[in-house]
């Protein structure tokens, strides 16, 4: 079929259009990515006050926000004290870390000494998962304590990972509800020294993470080999 020079010249305006404007399907596509908030200066604060730190789109309707505090008694800046989930303006989770049980067994410092350093979304075969870093201020051996968002029919299930130390999480691109998380043994005379790890494989289920298996690695490993977001994709 030979089409007219109209027919062809709309045919042509409408490709364009096409690339310039894509449709809401293609935008809402989910892409595995790490998305690294930012830190802040090491400093007291001129006033106390409680504040939103960051902010992350999780989908059209739903706003991850990263709640933080900073007051004139502390030099170490401003210190992340949980998270909140919004749909529409309207407050649907939130998770205050000073109640859960790994920081209730501890001071009121140590919740205090936390800060968020990254928000990573994996693609899940329904609906995408997120998972949120937060770390205890100190070297690259501090705790780690890492959040799973997933969203659910009345909104989102949170629950989280057991602390590591000088690890990450790896998640897998083909199956990301399959979790291994490694777990440094701190054999090493360094913090940047070669060690063992202890890897627990993990599979997220209704009620969260299930562990499913626990070994010691044969090869030995440096901590600074694992990227700041403490979650990689692996195959």
């Amino acid at each position: 079929m030979v089409l007219s020079k109209t027919t062809f010249k709309r045919v042509k305006v409408l490709i364009v259009l096409a690339l310039l404007f894509p449709s809401k399907g293609v935008l809402s596509e989910c892409g595995n990515r790490v998305a690294i908030v930012p830190g802040f200066p090491m400093k007291a604060a001129s006033k106390s006050k409680d504040f939103t730190r960051f902010r992350y789109a999780l989908s059209s309707t739903d706003v991850l926000l990263i709640d933080s505090h900073e007051d004139t008694q502390t030099t170490i800046g401003p210190y992340d004290t949980g998270f909140s989930v919004k749909r529409d303006g309207k407050t649907i989770k939130s998770v205050a870390l000073r109640e859960l049980p790994e920081f209730q067994r501890q001071g009121s410092f140590y919740s205090e000494s936390f800060t968020t350093i990254a928000i990573t979304t994996a693609c899940g075969s329904v609906d995408p998962i997120y998972f949120l870093t937060m770390k205890y201020k100190g070297d690259e051996l501090s705790p780690a304590l890492i959040f799973l968002l997933i969203p659910s029919a009345k909104g989102y299930r949170v629950s989280n990972l057991p602390m590591i130390s000088g690890g990450t999480v790896d998640v897998s691109k083909s199956n990301p509800l399959h979790l291994k998380v490694w777990d440094n043994l701190n054999e090493g005379m360094c913090n940047a020294c070669m060690t063992a790890y202890r890897i627990t494989e993990y599979e997220i289920q209704e009620g969260g993470p299930v562990r499913i298996r626990r070994y010691r690695t044969r090869h030995l490993y440096s901590s600074d080999q694992f990227g700041e977001a403490r979650v990689r994709f692996i195959p």
